[in-house]
């Protein structure tokens, strides 16, 4: 008897989605911190005649010391987003194959989705782990050991 696979592949293509939306997040930073828009919007957010507090709702936001903006804008350009988003994009795609691969060859789907979460947990850091991806990152934990764990029942014959 042939065993359904539903829970993993939705499992699957929901921790896809996931990852390529972060991705694409981890792309867009990278670009806008080549182009120096985030040290630009940081400086702007220590200047309290800025155009931003003037705007309406915007009372209650004061501004951030110059040494806090220094300090974000260094963490932020220490942290390479190119190399987070390639490895979105690569644990997406590994999910993707799982995906495919999880009604004929269960195991090699298992070892995809574990592969490719161990391999994005070494590749990014903690920080990263436990901020943005940690629930696609989870979803493919879970579809890997569902995968793994699950045996068709085997029909006794009398």
């Amino acid at each position: 008897m042939d065993i359904k696979r539903t829970g993993e592949r939705v499992l699957g293509i929901i921790g896809l989605i996931m990852f390529v939306i972060g991705g694409l997040m981890f792309g867009m930073v990278a670009v806008a911190n080549g182009q120096g828009l985030i040290e630009d919007f940081l400086m702007e957010m220590t200047d309290p005649d800025s155009l931003i507090f003037e705007e309406e709702g915007a009372e209650d936001i004061a501004p951030i010391a110059n040494e806090d903006a220094v300090f974000i804008s260094e963490f932020i350009g220490n942290m390479n987003f190119t190399l987070y988003a390639i490895v979105a994009f690569v644990t997406a795609g590994a999910g993707l194959a799982a995906v495919i691969l999880v009604k004929n060859k269960p195991i090699v789907a298992s070892i995809l989705f574990l592969g490719s979460t161990i391999l994005y947990g070494i590749l990014t850091f903690v920080t990263l782990t436990l901020m943005i991806p940690l629930i696609p990152m989870l979803l493919y934990i879970i579809a890997g050991i569902m995968a793994l764990a699950r045996k068709p029942k085997t029909v006794e014959s009398m």
